[in-house]
């Protein structure tokens, strides 16, 4: 075989092979496809669609506060209302416990929500009010697929996950709740629960006028949003 037509025939193949490989992973904007659900990705839709149901569910509104540790934590924040988040110790049980644990404390009691973006998210929990002072103590390992950690609870509206510096173990007690789906933040955040009453209240802060940050964000809220209290309760 002429050893010029063999190299120009292996290379069409080659050629042919990668762009073959090529459109299986995008279409044709440069978009990423999905593959085909696996059985367990089908019921994990389908649970999503459940925690959807239940974010924007009007029935899930009468909570008693108790001293007991709960799944269930209300956040009162002042001229805003009242935000219900249910903690998911079965998709993040490590980010819950160290959750319950500073509710428990007191810790987030009279702490900002330091950092507003609409359309985006809601973020607190920082003590010195400015994001800057975490970890003060110790950080917990971050439970998300990027970390090795499996974490199908999604980042749509009213999902509360945590914040971290670039290093994947680096939260400790800055949240945030989303304020729209952010897809983007899947598989590289901890999300453990979601609102299950005060999604008004959410809009609400998110609303807030804001200024530029030091980073050069415009996410600084112009008047402190203040957590009054956060604390068990149950449903009625």
């Amino acid at each position: 075989m002429n050893l010029t037509r063999f190299f120009h025939r292996s290379l069409a193949v080659a050629l042919a092979a990668i762009l073959t490989l090529f459109c299986v992973a995008c279409t044709a904007d440069g978009s990423r496809e999905t593959e085909a659900p696996t059985e367990a990705e089908t019921v994990y839709v389908m649970t999503m669609a459940e925690v959807k149901a239940e974010i924007n569910s009007k029935e899930t509104t009468d909570f008693t506060e108790t001293a007991e540790t709960t799944e269930y934590v209300k956040i009162t924040v002042k001229d805003h209302g009242d935000i219900v988040l249910r903690l998911r110790s079965d998709v993040a049980p490590i980010t819950v416990e160290n959750f319950q644990t500073l509710v428990s404390e007191g810790f987030y009691d009279g702490v900002t929500f330091h950092r507003i973006y609409k359309g985006f998210m809601i973020q607190g929990g920082d003590p010195d009010g400015d994001g800057m002072s975490d970890p003060n103590g110790p950080s917990i390992k971050g439970e998300f697929s990027s970390n090795g950690v499996p974490n199908h609870l999604k980042h749509v509206r009213g999902v509360i996950s945590m914040a971290r510096t670039t290093l994947p173990n680096s939260a400790y007690s800055q949240f945030f709740i989303c304020d729209a789906t952010r897809s983007h933040l899947d598989g590289s955040y901890a999300a453990f629960g979601y609102v299950v009453a005060g999604l008004e209240t959410v809009d609400s802060i998110a609303s807030v006028e804001v200024q530029y940050n030091r980073g050069g964000e415009l996410s600084d809220p112009v008047e402190d949003v203040v957590i009054e209290k956060a604390c068990f309760v149950t449903p009625n």
